[in-house]
């Protein structure tokens, strides 16, 4: 019985190890490489979903049988099409992701900071501790973006300081904002003054590795990989000289870094309340007067899915997706290309600083719009479930 348990986590679990191929993929193959294999990963995904489920109990591995089928066939089956779809979908949503990241981890933060205010007025023997930990919260908020743009002062551009004093103008109009409104938070706003001056900081540091990139691996070239499938590819990954290898292991080094980790901790915990508001709050949609019911559908629900391995389909892809995503930018950037509202980069370069990226100034008024508009709207403000951590 418990080897059962244990060979069906396992079989759950073996699709998510998939996805630490995808930046060696990327270091030794290129971008190109990473499309195909995320699209074979969501294709098992979409027909692991399609297959009757009484087909498991007949045959426990067929998961991990269609998964190796998928793994054993040559790259160059999927369609140049599908590739050519699969990364303009990558390019236009780049940006979506990058506004929605700052603004619901921010959501996040103003939750945790009402709840924190309503149990100050609720609770008066708790009213100390918690007026101490929005304290304490905010002046390390504050201490981390002195620190973080006192190092953009003395390292960054010309056009860089700029960018700093007219973030630094806008929190402060914030600041005022903050004081004058009746429902503000100090909290709120420092953690906005933090999120604005790190993005700042995230700008400057990208901009210096686009401005000096790694040399794009021989490999990437000189290598076809059209008629090996996956498990020869790593195959080869695993047995490639050291010579070869050199320039490849520079760009694996670099998924390893904590700038990149960081980054991506917070793009997964994005995608992942995304994707758990869109599952759940489907359901809920559609009840309208059925509240009862739909809170029976809703329980159901989630007793299928308590294993975090046998996530909703839309739950899979979307990580998948994600880190196909996630990775390939990277790759790009450190080949000296910039990825963020690159098309927008390309249309304003004669005029538009190289080192100002779009993308990362657009996430700092996004977030600061968003803090301005919930503050504006906190005396009649009712947290809805699309943003309800």
């Amino acid at each position: 019985m418990c080897f059962g348990i244990g060979l069906g986590c396992c079989i759950e679990i073996l699709p998510y190890l998939c996805l630490v191929c995808v930046p060696i993929l990327g270091s030794f193959c290129g971008v190109e490489t990473i499309y195909r294999l995320a699209i074979y990963l969501m294709l098992h995904g979409v027909l692991v979903e399609c297959i009757p489920k009484i087909l498991f109990s007949v045959i426990p591995v067929l998961n991990l049988l269609l998964l190796g089928l998928l793994m054993y066939l040559p790259v160059s089956l999927t369609p140049w099409p599908v590739i050519w779809l699969f990364d303009k979908l990558i390019w236009a949503s780049n940006p979506v992701f990058m506004i929605s990241e700052v603004v619901l981890v921010q959501n996040f933060v103003m939750r945790r900071s009402q709840l924190a205010a309503d149990q100050i007025e609720q609770d008066d023997d708790s009213a100390v501790a918690y007026k101490a930990a929005i304290l304490l919260f905010s002046s390390l908020c504050y201490a981390v973006a002195a620190s973080l743009a006192y190092h953009i002062y003395t390292h960054a551009t010309g056009s860089q300081i700029l960018c700093l004093f007219v973030t630094l103008s806008i929190l402060i109009a914030i600041h005022n904002m903050m004081w004058m409104a009746h429902e503000g938070i100090i909290s709120d706003c420092a953690f906005c003054s933090l999120v604005s001056i790190t993005v700042l900081y995230i700008m400057v540091f990208e901009t210096q590795q686009i401005s000096s990139p790694l040399p794009e691996p021989l490999i990437w070239k000189k290598t076809s990989f059209t008629r090996s499938s996956f498990v020869s590819i790593i195959y080869w990954i695993l047995n490639v000289s050291s010579a070869n290898a050199q320039r490849s292991i520079l760009y694996l080094h670099r998924f390893f870094s904590p700038f990149f980790l960081g980054l991506l901790a917070v793009r997964l915990w994005s995608i992942l309340f995304i994707a758990n508001k869109m599952t759940r709050n489907f359901f809920t949609d559609r009840g309208n007067g059925e509240s009862e019911d739909m809170e029976t559908v809703i329980q159901d629900f989630d007793e299928r899915d308590k294993n975090p391995w046998r996530s909703p389909l839309l739950l899979k892809l979307s990580i998948i997706f994600m880190l196909s995503q996630f990775t390939a930018n990277f790759v790009l950037e450190w080949s000296g290309h910039d990825t963020s509202f690159s098309w927008l980069s390309a249309v304003t370069k004669r005029v538009w600083p190289s080192e100002v990226l779009i993308g990362r100034m657009m996430q700092i008024l996004c977030v600061n719009c968003f803090y301005t508009w919930r503050l504006y709207r906190a005396e009649d403000w009712t947290w809805n479930s699309w943003l309800t951590p």
